[in-house]
């Protein structure tokens, strides 16, 4: 079975191929801009370098959220494109999960921490066995910070940087990994994710598919205070 995967809910935007569990290509763009542009011609010399064709994939997956809502929409309607045009079904991804799996072997709590306002973050926890320990939600900085114990997990993830002195001082010096590329989701993460997902007979549809947000853009936010009564 050969997975294609994609993510572009974050800065980066990623892309990967998996076949029968072993990581055959895999790039990844950071500088958080273009992503519309940037993935199909990320996807195509994937495609290319492996010397495989769109119809050779059997399994579509997708980063599905939540993170930006601009990148989320961009990865999702890519999938849903590939998928529809060749009549091939979609493996839904967390994007917390995929950006959880570059702590992969840690044996304590697994924690992506991703930035969504001010002082609040995407965020979800994992243990050892995959098992949430927080399923993914939107949380207060404070309220993710009291919700871990010291000493005992560690924090992936653009709000995990921007937010380090606040979890270093509360839950340890080991907390935040200093590696950069360990805060990045991975396209390899989504893919061997959804080859997983796929084994286990879990897929969707292309239509089916869909972004998870978690909470209301700015610009709803902005329209409903307008029209309040």
């Amino acid at each position: 079975m050969i997975v294609l995967g994609i993510d572009a809910s974050s800065d980066a935007a990623a892309a990967a191929i998996v076949a029968d569990g072993v990581l055959l290509c895999e790039h990844t763009l950071n500088n958080g801009k273009n992503h519309s542009v940037k993935l199909l011609p990320m996807v195509e010399n994937m495609l290319a370098e492996t010397g495989l064709d769109f119809a050779d994939i059997d399994v579509y997956a997708c980063g599905v959220g939540p993170g930006s809502f601009t990148g989320v929409r961009i990865g999702v309607a890519t999938i849903k494109g590939f998928a529809q045009s060749w009549n091939k079904p979609v493996v839904e991804v967390s994007s917390l999960a995929a950006l959880a799996e570059n702590l992969r072997g840690y044996e304590g709590i697994r924690v992506a921490a991703v930035h969504a306002r001010v002082d609040e973050l995407f965020c979800a926890a994992y243990d050892s066995d995959d098992e949430p320990i927080i399923e993914p939600c939107v949380m207060k900085i404070h309220e993710l910070k009291n919700a871990l114990e010291p000493d005992s997990c560690m924090l992936v993830g653009n709000g995990a940087l921007m937010n380090r002195e606040v979890f270093v001082e509360s839950l340890g010096e080991n907390a935040i990994p200093t590696s950069c590329a360990l805060h990045v989701i991975r396209g390899g993460a989504v893919a061997e994710l959804g080859y997983k997902l796929a084994a286990q007979g879990i897929t969707c549809s292309y239509e089916q598919a869909a972004p998870v947000y978690l909470r209301v853009s700015q610009a709803e936010r902005e329209y409903n205070e307008k029209n309040k009564k």
